[in-house]
């Protein structure tokens, strides 16, 4: 019994850790109001998509981390790539730091407060039904028989 009481003590905190990173990523997140859509990959990074209308650039993509207790996320954003979309008040440094609290996070909802501006973000869960990002940009074939310039072929 105090074998198993030690187990317990010493090993639930490490079966714990992953939750909140696995659930994370288990699914896109739709904000509500705005309609941005977070994903979250298991080699830690981030994308927000800002939809097809954006102005500023589609994508903002960077890395995400989650502290130890599991309850503060931040996303940081390169300079180059994040100085349109984010304001200045997350620079720090060269890069753009976002610290969020994770305020409620299950498999339909995810709750973030910015921790800079005391904003709240609410998402919620939505399939996955979009291609794979490195499969974005491949050039499409062209649609039916190339066109050369005269005098060009037969």
């Amino acid at each position: 019994m105090h074998v198993l009481l030690i187990f317990l003590v010493l090993f639930l905190p490490y079966g714990l850790v992953g939750q909140s990173d696995s659930l994370l990523r288990a699914t896109p997140w739709q904000e509500e109001g705005t309609g941005y859509v977070l994903r979250f990959t298991p080699d830690g990074t981030f994308e927000q998509d800002y939809g097809e209308d954006a102005r500023n650039g589609r994508y903002l993509m960077g890395r995400y981390a989650l502290d130890s207790t599991q309850r503060i996320v931040t996303l940081s954003v390169d300079y180059f790539l994040g100085k349109t979309r984010v304001p200045v008040r997350y620079r720090r440094g060269q890069d753009f730091y976002l610290d969020y609290r994770i305020e409620a996070l299950d498999s339909t909802t995810l709750i973030l407060t910015d921790l800079l501006t005391d904003k709240i973000r609410t998402f919620v869960a939505i399939p996955e039904d979009r291609e794979d990002p490195a499969l974005r940009r491949i050039p499409k074939p062209p649609v039916g028989k190339l066109k050369l310039p005269e005098g060009w072929g037969m």
